[in-house]
């Protein structure tokens, strides 16, 4: 979502677009619809071997939301039709370098940890090892 939230805003930074009712120029893409298509696709990622109407359920409400911009007169169809696609693009992306997310050179070693740490604008690792 973070990723997806990103992507949108630096896109609507460079591209000035006027939306359909005058009221600004941050259109292009549609960040409710980008959002909402990254939610789905990640509830069709989750539940694809579950449940196939639970796993499409995402994309349904995604679909409405899109809509209903258009139907308030606050995006036109290019602005859904790339904003959803960019959060089904951004979803699919993490998804498929989640390995990478998992990785830990320590699984095998069941003595050894290496945790992350962060306080007061500090970054640090914890190594320790049980002898």
């Amino acid at each position: 979502m973070i990723l997806t939230d990103v992507f949108t805003r630096a896109i609507k930074k460079s591209v000035f677009k006027l939306r359909p009712d005058g009221s600004n120029n941050n259109a292009f893409p549609s960040g409710h619809t980008s959002i909402t298509f990254a939610s789905g696709a990640v509830v069709y990622e989750e539940f694809k071997n579950f449940s196939s109407l639970l796993a499409y359920s995402g994309y349904g409400f995604a679909t409405l939301t899109g809509g209903l911009r258009m139907a308030n007169n606050k995006h036109w169809v290019s602005d859904v039709l790339v904003g959803a696609s960019l959060g089904i693009l951004v979803t699919k992306l993490v998804y498929h370098f989640d390995y990478l997310f998992k990785w830990n050179p320590f699984i095998k070693a069941k003595d050894m940890s290496l945790v992350p740490r962060y306080s007061n604008g500090n970054v640090g690792l914890y190594f320790s090892k049980k002898f």
